[in-house]
């Protein structure tokens, strides 16, 4: 069982990016909530949709896997340079 004192994976993420407070400046979120906000994710983790929103944050370990691969294939079903991943690895 999880409890709520537990940390989540991504609390060591959200430290090395500046902590609760740098990164609720860095996303853009307002003082007030926006720290909290981000706090609340050291237990339950970072949601996905805010993950993808800002790959260059949180999915720099992916960025660098692709950056590093030989398969020049965009992903099935896209179009090469349509999404927002693709631009940043390119």
């Amino acid at each position: 069982m999880i409890k709520h004192t537990d940390l989540h994976p991504d609390s060591q993420l959200i430290e090395e990016l500046g902590g609760a407070t740098k990164l609720a400046e860095r996303l853009g979120y307002q003082a007030r909530g926006g720290i909290q906000r981000i706090q609340n994710w050291k237990t339950r983790g970072i949601p996905a949709e805010v993950k993808l929103e800002h790959p260059e944050l949180f999915l720099t370990d992916l960025i660098d896997r692709a950056r590093a691969t030989d398969d020049t294939q965009p992903p099935v079903g896209t179009v090469k340079g349509s999404d927002k991943l693709s631009k940043m690895v390119a």
